[in-house]
């Protein structure tokens, strides 16, 4: 006899050893399924590194390096700042800011990068929606490469923001300003 407690109510089985053999494997089936599950689950979370491919991508990682320090830099920061689809979005001012390079320079190594397909670039306004390849590298599960979705971490330039960032102080809160006055 099986009895089991279900939400202040007793329930009584009764059943044959056969009945409760099948029971006993049903209930193995599903706990192995939960772990299989479970182990794929944890077989595709990635956690927050970015995947480089042997071979081709860090062969065309150090070929970068060799040719142009700066668009390796850049893909370096994009590849840091990107989201688990392999986009990020900022303006170049963020790329001049971050560099210290002139919009020029910038230009000329981000236009390399795109040449030599380590990145896609799709415009945004004024701003730019920057795509690694995803045979370089990638950070999301194997079996989402083949999608290309924007859900991306956008940058934003202090330079080109200021009135947003000179909100960004408890100094520029209402409610606190008025707390200070006397």
């Amino acid at each position: 006899m099986l009895a089991r407690k279900n939400d202040d109510e007793i329930v009584h089985f009764e059943l044959t050893r056969e009945e409760a053999d099948k029971v006993k494997k049903l209930l193995e089936l599903e706990e192995k399924r939960e772990i299989e599950e479970q182990e794929r689950l944890e077989k595709d979370n990635n956690p927050p590194f970015v995947q480089i491919y042997k071979g081709v991508g860090l062969k065309a990682l150090q070929w970068l390096i060799k040719e142009n320090g700066l668009a390796s830099a850049i893909l370096m920061f994009f590849m840091e700042n990107m989201n688990n689809r392999n986009g990020v979005v900022c303006s170049q001012q963020l790329l001049v800011d971050e560099f210290e390079k002139s919009r020029q320079t910038i230009y000329k190594a981000v236009k390399f990068l795109e040449k030599h397909n380590f990145i896609n670039i799709g415009k945004i306004g004024t701003a730019n929606a920057y795509i690694i390849n995803p045979e370089l590298a990638f950070q999301d599960k194997n079996s989402k490469k083949k999608y290309v979705s924007f859900d991306g971490t956008i940058l934003l330039s202090k330079e080109e923001n200021k009135q947003l960032f000179s909100k960004q102080t408890y100094d520029n809160v209402k409610i606190l300003k008025d707390k200070k006055s006397p």
